[in-house]
């Protein structure tokens, strides 16, 4: 049905929450902000490395000791923590490794987050192998919802846009595959509330990762 599959990252290969929460509460309390709990970064992630930053440092006008959080330091300091440890409690969701073995059709990632990075933690998941390609926001020069990554996944495969399937979990990637023009399929079991996730348009919404199966050969 598809001669092309890209998949978002976080939240719907991976569950990597706990490994961005510790790096970021590491580079914030390198500032001496106070730590965040993996369920409150869980709400800050999707959009890139800065716009997470960004987020947990809330209002530019909180002063750290008198001075204003410096964004770029702690945006240094997260990613520099998350490439020292970027799979020690991260890990693959339920029935992603079997299901991406039994998809015929070429399979990429596009993500928000640095493409070095994705490829790294794909690599140690022992999932790169089921990839073409794993792009990252860097590798393109555009965040999504820019549809940019996905054109160019297409074009490596010559893929036309009705038979190229968009796979995310989030708002952005809602607005990813809108932008691209590609069919969107979007799994309930990610970061955002599943309620919100069933009300975004899309072709399918589905609860489990295996369901892409059947999705794949109606």
């Amino acid at each position: 049905m598809f001669d092309l599959i890209v998949f978002d990252l976080d939240g719907t290969l991976i569950d990597s929450v706990g490994d961005i929460a510790d790096a970021l509460n590491a580079a914030l309390a390198s500032v001496g902000r106070a730590p965040l709990s993996d369920e409150q970064v869980s709400r800050l992630v999707g959009a890139g490395a800065g716009e997470l930053v960004r987020r947990a440092l809330g209002d530019g006008a909180q002063k750290i000791d008198g001075a204003q959080a410096d964004f770029e330091i702690v945006r240094e300091r997260f990613l520099a923590a998350y490439a020292e440890r970027p799979a020690r409690r991260t890990g693959l969701y339920l029935g992603v490794r079997e299901t991406l073995a039994a998809l015929d059709a070429p399979k990429a990632i596009a993500t928000n987050k640095p493409g070095a990075l994705a490829r790294k933690i794909v690599e140690e998941l022992g999932v790169a192998g089921d990839f073409f390609a794993v792009l990252g926001e860097d590798d393109v020069g555009r965040r999504k919802p820019d549809p940019l990554v996905v054109d160019l996944l297409r074009g490596r495969v010559g893929a036309a846009r009705a038979r190229t399937l968009y796979v995310g979990d989030s708002r952005t990637d809602a607005q990813t595959a809108e932008a691209a023009r590609v069919p969107l399929c979007l799994v309930t079991y990610g970061y955002e509330d599943p309620r919100v996730i069933r009300e975004l348009p899309a072709r399918w919404h589905v609860d489990r990762f295996s369901d892409l199966k059947r999705i794949t050969r109606e």
